[in-house]
């Protein structure tokens, strides 16, 4: 597959597909990102060497060329094309909320990008699972897709999905425990939300390991760069009218840490 042909199946936003250019000279890293010991090494050398790069099109386009060199893996190891393609399609969601976030298109989510190249992290139906070796073992960080069909139901085909892939492709991560680190997990948060909420029902499936004094509800739910103005923060749904009003008396939305409950 060319990159042309993945960008139209990814759904890249035509404003941002018509910035990208084939990178040069660069196929050392572009090889690194594809490999999981290297893939952040080799993002950081890529986004040195392509300064400036104000809008983020020539890492991208960097980086899209790694994925479409990583289907080669994907087709290796007989993942479903579905997998593949809804795992790339994050390129194009980063794109969409760097737009909600700064008004202009761009991509500025490099650092992270690289998990999804190198088959360190997987979209599977509503949710996205990263392998992780911890000091208590293999873990399955879950992460929350903007704009994904977050609903109980949803949630679960999406859990059951995942324990049925990573048996099959990984197998060493076959009983791994699912975690998540995430402001939806957040303690304090339950009392903003009404009892139908389904970020109250995510949370219920966890217990909580740790919970962390840093705030990121900026960018993810308000989708604001950090440091922005409170008061600057939209309110056009119930979730952001709640949390505003909550940040505005002078409270702060931790991050919690937790470990899914086997049931």
């Amino acid at each position: 597959m060319g990159t042309a042909e993945l960008v139209r199946l990814i759904e890249m936003p035509p404003e941002m597909a018509a910035k990208l250019r084939p990178a040069e000279g660069l196929e050392e890293d572009i090889s690194a990102l594809l490999r999981v010991e290297s893939f952040e090494s080799a993002a950081n050398a890529l986004h040195e060497a392509l300064s400036p790069d104000e809008d983020g099109a020539k890492i991208l386009s960097a980086m899209l060329e790694a994925a479409t060199m990583s289907e080669r893996e994907y087709q290796k190891r007989k993942i479903p094309r579905e997998i593949y393609l809804d795992t790339m399609k994050a390129f194009s969601r980063f794109v969409r909320e760097h737009h909600e976030k700064y008004g202009e298109w761009g991509f500025s989510t490099w650092w992270w990008a690289g998990r999804h190249t190198s088959l360190k992290l997987f979209r599977i139906g509503a949710l996205e699972y990263e392998m992780c070796e911890e000091e208590t073992g293999k873990e399955l960080s879950i992460h929350i897709p903007s704009g994904t069909d977050f609903s109980p139901a949803s949630v679960d085909a999406s859990l059951a999905a995942a324990r049925k892939f990573f048996a099959a492709y990984f197998p060493a991560y076959r009983d791994a425990p699912f975690t998540c680190c995430s402001w939806m997990l957040a303690p304090a948060l339950a009392a903003l939300l009404p009892p139908a909420s389904n970020i109250r029902a995510f949370a219920a499936r966890f217990e909580i390991l740790a919970e962390y004094d840093k705030s990121d509800c900026a960018e993810f739910v308000f989708c604001r760069s950090a440091g922005s103005r409170v008061e600057d923060f939209p309110e056009d749904t119930s979730l952001r009218r709640a949390l505003k009003a909550y940040l505005l008396a002078g409270n702060r939305l931790g991050v919690a840490r937790g470990r899914m409950k086997r049931g």
